[in-house]
């Protein structure tokens, strides 16, 4: 099993346009196209066993904003790889492409990271049923040092994730970057009720004794920083895309 996070860069003003093109290939059947393609019961996803998204957001906040993102979850590379060729030379898709640009590209730029399921998601998992985990959304993304993630997942799993979820988040799922933009990399996602609950967590996170203390440990264990760097992309989910807790991934 592995996951897929997109995220594709909307030309300016013209993201709401990018969410409406992914609802009619991913969610909705496909109506005939003049002097095209047939009707399409399923969507394209289903057609060619691209699973629908767990999780579809657009950017509040971060790189490359405007940005349109989704999470899907894969059994294996191999059907990966045998889901997008197909989906990409179907005529209805390249139909709905040129017909939703419009004359001008609608997105700038198209980034994939390739996850796998991280041991701190066990962690700190919280059980839930198939309600829609609404709110603002937050992707923390943490850099670590090549060979030492393993001490951040420590400080991750018993301290951050666990003060998050005391300060009103919800973990929705945790994942170790295998292909990506910059590794190795740890990725959590989690939900907020509202902007200001995750402005406070933030602002206490920061000053938060115990991780700062982790941190240093780490260091002085690792000879070297071992959090380069932490990154968060506040999301807003869109209604096709409003996940579930664990996105509804069993244990």
């Amino acid at each position: 099993m592995i996951f897929e996070y997109r995220f594709y860069q909307a030309s300016h003003g013209r993201l709401a346009e990018e969410v409406d093109r992914m609802r009619e290939v991913a969610i909705d059947g496909a109506p005939a196209e003049p002097n095209g393609p047939p009707v399409h019961k399923e969507s394209l996803f289903d057609r060619y066993g691209i699973p629908r998204p767990l999780g579809a957001w657009t950017s509040l906040t971060g790189p490359h904003h405007p940005i349109f993102g989704y999470i899907v979850k894969w059994d294996s590379l191999a059907q990966r790889d045998a889901a997008f060729p197909p989906f990409w030379n179907d005529p209805f898709w390249h139909a709905v492409r040129n017909r939703t640009d419009a004359g001008s590209p609608l997105v700038e730029r198209i980034d994939t990271w390739l996850m796998n399921s991280s041991p701190v998601w066990n962690m700190v998992r919280q059980e839930g049923d198939n309600t829609p985990i609404g709110g603002v959304h937050e992707m923390r993304i943490h850099y670590t040092r090549a060979g030492y993630a393993h001490y951040f997942r420590e400080t991750l799993a018993q301290i951050e994730l666990p003060q998050c979820q005391a300060l009103g988040g919800r973990v929705l799922g945790v994942f170790d970057v295998v292909i990506g933009p910059q590794m190795p990399a740890i990725i959590s996602f989690l939900a907020w009720p509202d902007f200001a609950i995750q402005a406070q967590a933030r602002a206490r996170l920061d000053v938060e004794p115990r991780l700062l203390e982790s941190l240093l440990r780490n260091e002085k264990s690792a000879g070297g920083a071992v959090l380069l760097r932490m990154e968060s992309r506040l999301l807003q989910p869109v209604d096709y895309g409003v996940p579930i807790a664990n996105f509804g991934c069993s244990a």
